[in-house]
């Protein structure tokens, strides 16, 4: 590893060019910050491919610090301290740890590939979902409840920055695939014999009444203001719909999501 307290600017930029989507192409990496996720993206065994840190992070004597530093160290990749208001300007003044790196993007999972390893699979299509930290979110949420895949269709990134933060770790585990035509998907899981079940706020089935497939489940969650297109919705298996108190319209989309697909692992 090369530290250099001077030389620094050159690779800030790289950093700044992966907070956006364009950026994250051309670099085939994406950024992550702080503490808990670099350990997470080391024991994971993530490819990094340089990192910055902050002057007083570097001169951090504590035991997690310090450990980290030398896990990153043992990496080989290139590090370089950043002055500290440098990284407070990178951060936003976010309280994560002052460490950022670029991470190796994974290259796209084979969706027929993972459907077909796992019998019963669950898959979580997160359908013109905009806001990222709703998509880092869900990726959470699928992770801890055991789904096969999360996919991303008409949506923001799923390794836009605050996309990664909101995983918590889950994106470096979870397999997330991104497709951009919803009537190809569709094409895909009807050959795959994948039951598509779409949640709604009403005229669904109640969810205390539904019976997933056994032969494998596409949980279809729309856009956090306008959810399912009727186009869409028109084309699905089944729908469902999730029993709310009086005057209540919607649940967030995560919280729909957690509780739908624990009935899901229930029912498995």
């Amino acid at each position: 590893m090369m530290v250099e307290q001077n030389k620094w600017r050159s690779t800030v930029e790289q950093i700044k060019r992966s907070f956006t989507t364009k950026g994250r192409t051309q670099l085939n990496a994406y950024s992550i910050e702080g503490i808990r996720l670099h350990e997470r993206a080391l024991h994971a065994a993530q490819t990094l491919v340089l990192t910055v840190v902050s002057h007083s992070f570097w001169q951090d004597p504590t035991e997690r610090a310090a450990r980290l530093k030398n896990e990153i160290t043992l990496s080989k990749h290139e590090c370089i301290v950043i002055p500290d208001e440098v990284m407070n300007e990178l951060t936003n003044g976010r309280s994560l740890g002052d460490i950022l790196s670029l991470v190796e993007k994974p290259n796209t999972p084979d969706l027929e590939g993972l459907v077909t390893a796992v019998p019963n699979p669950t898959l979580l299509i997160a359908q013109g979902i905009i806001d990222p930290g709703n998509i880092g979110a869900m990726i959470r949420t699928a992770h801890a409840n055991n789904a096969t895949a999360f996919i991303v269709c008409e949506g923001s990134d799923p390794y836009h920055p605050k996309a990664v933060r909101t995983t918590m770790g889950s994106i470096f585990k979870m397999p997330v695939v991104s497709i951009s035509s919803i009537n190809d998907l569709l094409q895909i899981l009807q050959r795959l014999n994948i039951e598509t079940v779409g949640a709604v706020a009403e005229n669904g089935v109640l969810l205390p009444a539904m019976h997933f497939s056994q032969k494998g489940t596409a949980l279809f969650m729309g856009n956090e203001y306008f959810g399912l297109p009727d186009q869409l919705i028109n084309q699905l298996n089944r729908l469902i719909t999730i029993p709310m108190a009086t005057g209540i319209d919607s649940m967030s989309v995560n919280a729909a999501t957690a509780v739908v697909l624990y009935e899901i692992q229930r029912q498995k």
